[in-house]
């Protein structure tokens, strides 16, 4: 396998995902943490604006985020390898690496309580601690029992709560466990609630976590099979985003419709959730098989802008958050724009990113982040 060809399709797909991930990221800097789930709350003021939040919707909402962390499950199989030729306990110095990354998650959160690296460093430990699974049938039953885990998860979840999004109050362990917090979704759902509300936030928490690590067993697998690499027959990637999308884009579809046509009625609140996450793992192979074409045959002067975005992944990453938190909610305050208006910002950003990427990597071999996390992780060893 060409590692150069291997890296330029990684990097390709993270630029993509990186970038796409504003596209949700900038609602939560922009507008009332209710808008990313009830859409009708916040900035939906005119048709353009809810064609913006289809989009999103559809194409966005957790898709860019499963991109990200199969990426990072990649990742994290290529760095071991490499540290077996470096290092003697190559474990010991992934654990090192996620250990700096759990720290920037940590620092990154008390910015902006969307955070994901938290989960990807924990994520990273318990993949880290356990054999590599060889056996590409066990990996896909693992990836399936992961996936029955988290949708059993939303479903209980969202037996607890009535149609109007209020906690059923019946196990003794829901009334210990809401105690002290909201006993409704919450500001998950309903403007003007300050809190999310135990229960929920317990939802989130567990569903981030085990979704993030199927996908990065799921980029492994891929990895495993020379499909992420882009090595493979172009017919090949074709029927991935073909199935993938066939598989993904009904789900996904499906879980804004529900939520549309019952104007957004608590009672489709998790029910939704659950067809969303469904939606993922098929998407992100549609995503897999659409990039690896669009990495092959766009123009290169415009492929490797977008590859230069995946290498700085971690600093564009951090600097969107900057960018949002200070910008969005500081300069101009939360709920100032609508989400059409909010699009212009996100141009704006995607332009800035794209645009100072490649002449950062053309000057240093790393961006600022990557470097100083590089710089860590080797230090003393």
């Amino acid at each position: 396998m060409n590692k150069n060809s291997r890296i330029t399709n990684l990097d390709f797909i993270r630029g993509v995902a990186v970038l796409g991930i504003l596209v949700i990221n900038v609602i939560s800097f922009g507008l009332p943490i209710t808008a990313i789930f009830n859409h009708s709350t916040y900035g939906a003021e005119n048709i353009l604006d809810w064609i913006v939040i289809v989009i999103s919707s559809v194409f966005f909402e957790f898709k860019m985020m499963g991109l990200f962390s199969m990426l990072f499950g990649v990742g994290l199989m290529i760095f071991l390898d490499n540290a077996k030729q470096k290092v003697k306990r190559p474990k010991l110095l992934s654990f090192r690496r996620n250990f700096f990354l759990l720290l920037f998650g940590i620092a990154h959160v008390s910015i902006w309580e969307g955070d994901v690296l938290i989960s990807y460093a924990l994520c990273a430990f318990c993949i880290v601690l356990f054999p590599q699974i060889q056996n590409n049938k066990i990996t896909i039953f693992f990836i399936t029992f992961l996936v029955f885990i988290d949708l059993l998860l939303i479903n209980y979840i969202g037996s607890l709560y009535d149609n109007s999004g209020n906690l059923i109050l019946e196990s003794a362990w829901v009334v210990a466990a809401s105690e002290g917090g909201s006993l409704n979704l919450g500001k998950f759902w309903f403007p003007g609630e300050s809190e999310f509300g135990n229960i929920i936030g317990l939802m989130f928490i567990l569903d981030g976590f085990l979704r993030a690590i199927t996908l990065m067993v799921v980029g492994i697998l891929l990895y495993r099979l020379n499909v992420i690499q882009g090595t493979r027959d172009l017919n090949f990637y074709k029927k991935l985003m073909f199935y993938g999308f066939c598989i993904g884009l009904p789900l996904s579809i499906y879980s804004i419709y529900i939520r549309v046509s019952t104007e957004y009625s608590a009672a489709t609140a998790i029910t939704s959730w659950f067809w969303l996450s469904f939606s993922v793992i098929p998407m992100v192979l549609g995503y897999v098989g659409l990039l690896t074409i669009m990495n092959i045959k766009l123009r290169e002067s415009i492929s490797t802008r977008l590859r230069a975005c995946g290498k700085m992944a971690f600093t564009n990453y951090i600097t969107q958050t900057l960018l949002g938190v200070f910008v969005l909610g500081g300069l101009f305050g939360i709920g100032t724009f609508s989400r059409s208006q909010l699009v212009i910002y996100l141009i704006i950003v995607w332009g800035l990113q794209i645009y100072w990427s490649k002449p950062i990597l053309d000057r240093w071999q790393f961006g600022p982040l990557e470097w100083l996390w590089r710089k860590l992780t080797y230090l003393f060893v």
